[in-house]
């Protein structure tokens, strides 16, 4: 069993969440939760990842130069664009 303490504000809205957009089924909302984590959670990483980079370069590598970097990686990787 799953157990998670959360905040009183946070918890109240993922109750909300759960009873109007998924019946009151937890399971499908965690599954939901899960499979769009594997989707898109990649992005957040990144974005991480180069705001970490651009800040230890400041001066050195250009916002363009990175922006380029990335671009070209996507097209490298199954054109992660979106």
């Amino acid at each position: 069993m799953l157990s998670i303490n959360l905040q009183t504000d946070i918890e109240n809205h993922f109750i909300n969440v759960v009873r109007e957009k998924y019946n009151g089924n937890w399971q499908n909302a965690i599954t939901s939760f899960l499979k769009l984590q594997e989707k898109y959670g990649w992005k957040e990483q990144l974005l991480e990842d180069v705001t970490l980079i651009r800040s230890e370069v400041q001066g050195e590598i250009s916002a363009t130069a990175i922006d380029e970097a990335i671009k070209k990686y996507r097209n490298n990787h199954g054109g992660l664009n979106g």
